[in-house]
């Protein structure tokens, strides 16, 4: 797995020949706020040209356990609502 695009408004998770994007909220560090609000319900389908692909909850999870560490590693705060 690589993170490919981090925006304000979402993330891109590069996955073999797939990719999924992922929507959540960029916010300014301090004051205990993440750096990044990852929304899990955005995760539904791979993007095209596989977007009639539904991602799969194990997939999900392997992919949220990916962002945490990615994170964690680039010594910052990810928030999963």
């Amino acid at each position: 797995m690589e993170l490919v695009e981090v925006t304000r408004g979402h993330l891109r998770v590069k996955i073999g020949a797939r990719s999924v994007t992922v929507y959540g909220e960029a916010l300014l560090r301090g004051y205990g706020s993440p750096d990044f609000v990852l929304y899990q319900n955005s995760i539904e389908k791979w993007d095209r040209p596989n977007d009639q692909e539904y991602v799969t909850s194990t997939e999900t999870e392997q992919l949220i356990q990916f962002l945490k560490e990615e994170f964690s590693r680039r010594k910052m705060f990810l928030e999963i609502e």
